[in-house]
């Protein structure tokens, strides 16, 4: 009996501990304010297009506007979520791209930041701290 728990506790602590790749994507798409009101455009109108079927989160502020957007494929580019169809306003459809300022890969974003920060440690230790050794 002891070891069917065992073999069970190990069997469970392995598939809890193997990691899961994530199936998820996520976009920040900024847009400008004068932009917005060439287009007539409500950022709360372009946010329910993307939330009945995406996690959205709107951002309004003195500061531009922006929108982030959890897709539930990995496979989505920039290119793809700037040619979705969006609703502007009530009587008006444009493509994303050209409402919103920039469409920006946060996932990839956060890749590129990492594999800077992993090229060349040696590089940042000796530019953070030049010592000079004096002979007295």
């Amino acid at each position: 009996m002891k070891k069917v728990l065992l073999v069970l506790t190990a069997c469970i602590l392995t598939f809890l501990s193997t990691a899961k790749e994530r199936s998820d994507k996520t976009f920040l798409i900024i847009f400008d304010k004068d932009e917005l009101a060439y287009h007539q455009a409500n950022p709360s109108i372009m946010e329910v297009n993307f939330s009945n079927a995406f996690d959205t989160k709107l951002y309004l502020g003195n500061s531009e506007t922006a929108l982030l957007v959890t897709v539930p494929f990995a496979d989505w580019t920039v290119c793809e979520m700037g040619q979705a169809i969006v609703k502007v306003s009530k009587s008006k459809e444009l493509p994303l791209e050209q409402v919103a300022f920039r469409i920006i890969d946060i996932d990839a974003s956060q890749q590129n930041f990492k594999s800077l920060l992993s090229e060349s440690p040696d590089q940042n230790t000796k530019a953070k701290s030049p010592l000079v050794k004096l002979n007295l």
